[in-house]
């Protein structure tokens, strides 16, 4: 007994330029880590430590509940212990008690945290823009509109 593709070709077409797709995000992904960590070592940290302390100096009272960070980061509440365990050994951010919930931890960019991010920032952007520069501003504009659009499904 013969059993039947029930795939058509043009399915067959579409999972195949899915699969390229996907295949072409991973591998931006790979080249924007690779630049983002190359740059956070001239700092002495990883680019999780980087971008830590990014989320934290975008906050106008410049500190964050764990969770929150972990959640604006896409990481692990574990991960993100571990963060701000580094950076707290580090000097740049400090753990207080949330003001309004005793039972909630938030960490406080330090003054050697903020002078770390105002002096990396510039760099970190750089490398950002570096592994985009191939792109025109409109093909740019259009691949940050194509990836909204289907990460919302």
């Amino acid at each position: 007994m013969k059993v039947m593709n029930r795939v058509t070709s043009s399915e067959q077409v579409r999972i195949a330029a899915a699969r390229a797709a996907a295949s072409a995000l991973d591998e931006i992904a790979a080249s924007s880590s690779r630049a983002l960590n190359r740059h956070a070592r001239t700092w002495g940290l990883s680019e999780a430590k980087l971008a830590a302390l990014e989320v934290l100096a975008e906050q106008e009272s410049g500190c964050c509940c764990l969770y929150d960070i972990g959640d604006c980061l896409g990481v692990s509440r574990p991960n993100v212990t571990k963060l701000i365990d580094g950076l707290q050994r580090e000097g740049l951010v400090e753990r207080r008690p949330h003001a309004g919930d005793g039972r909630m931890i938030e960490a406080h960019l330090t003054d050697k945290g903020r002078g770390v991010l105002r002096d990396a920032a510039p760099g970190r952007e750089a490398a950002i823009a570096d592994v985009w520069a191939g792109l025109s501003d409109a093909e740019l504009a259009d691949v940050t509109r194509l990836l909204r659009s289907a990460a919302d499904g």
